[in-house]
């Protein structure tokens, strides 16, 4: 009898090393930032500092009490300070002669708002490291205030529902749009629901950072301020994808190609039905919603169409 030899996930082979964390870590639970934290140490490896700052992430990379909860190096600093002291440890290992991962690793908060001027002026100056943000849609670890990027019609304990107000008012900051418009030579969406995506781009990051900045936005729905069972992250990660409302994309040296393509895309009401933060819509909000998600996934699908210098960019290569 021939034994079945059981086939490992496409993922496994983008894995370099162990898991540098703890079984045990002090995230909230079905946060998506430890499995995110866990898969890069094992795609990028020992060879990584990690950059970081008062965050949802900072009890675990900090450290508690006597020790960490990891094995790996990791530089904490303030929110305006990020990609600037990036750019110095980057430079001093350059120096040294050393290739060491340096990573940036932020929420939405720091990167689009308190942190965005020291990152917009590393990726001018096209330095070589990897920011990643994780996106949260808000200031969670601080008492779930708005972002620039929450989405209209949130709500936040700065946007709250009341006699006053609706949730936000205004539309969220396309950041990785913006960071792909600083022509830094690597720049891609990813989300834990599209495991080998994610880890091909993580693996593709630390390639293209020889090259200068790259930039990660990876979508992290937070289960306490978005109102989710802590079972449902992943699915909710699914959702929005298969909705596009956080449509899977990479731009390489000025090209822009999707990298997960969805056929039929599910209505926004299948996503927002999910969680808390939207409960209170209309279906007149809602379709407001789903107008600027359509127009959003139009003007990055032309954006492919176009590719690089007024070529025709290439085919999506997978399905969602």
């Amino acid at each position: 009898m021939v034994e079945k030899v059981r086939k490992l996930p496409k993922t496994f082979q983008y894995f370099k090393d162990e898991d540098a964390f703890a079984g045990g870590v002090a995230f909230c639970a079905g946060c998506p930032l430890e499995l995110t934290l866990r898969v890069l140490s094992k795609v990028m490896g020992r060879q990584t500092v990690i950059v970081g700052t008062p965050s949802c992430s900072a009890p675990v990379l900090y450290g508690q009490n006597v020790g960490a909860w990891h094995k790996l190096p990791y530089y904490s600093c303030l929110m305006t300070g990020v990609a600037s002291s990036a750019t110095g440890l980057t430079r001093y290992y350059k120096k040294a002669g050393q290739d060491v991962n340096v990573v940036c690793f932020t929420g939405d908060g720091c990167a689009a708002d308190i942190g965005f001027q020291t990152l917009s002026g590393a990726a001018e100056r096209n330095e070589n490291f990897i920011y990643v943000c994780y996106e949260n849609e808000g200031y969670m670890n601080t008492g779930i205030q708005r972002s620039s990027t929450t989405p209209i019609g949130a709500t936040t304990s700065t946007t709250p529902v009341g006699v006053a107000g609706r949730g936000k008012n205004t539309q969220a900051k396309n950041l990785p749009l913006i960071m792909a418009m600083h022509n830094i030579p690597y720049t891609a969406t990813a989300t834990l629901s599209h495991m080998d995506d994610l880890a091909k781009k993580m693996q593709k990051a630390m390639e293209k950072k020889k090259e200068g900045l790259v930039y990660l936005h990876i979508f992290c729905p937070c289960p306490v301020g978005w109102g989710i069972e802590s079972d449902m992250s992943i699915q909710v990660c699914r959702e929005a994808v298969k909705t596009n409302y956080f449509p899977l994309w990479e731009a390489e040296n000025g090209k822009f190609k999707l990298t997960q393509t969805v056929s039929s895309p599910d209505p926004i009401t299948k996503y927002t039905k999910m969680f808390k933060k939207f409960n209170h819509l209309t279906e007149k909000e809602l379709a407001v919603i789903q107008a600027e998600v359509d127009h959003n996934f139009a003007f990055l699908k032309h954006l492919t169409e176009f590719g690089a210098h007024g070529q025709p960019a290439e085919s999506p290569e997978n399905n969602a």
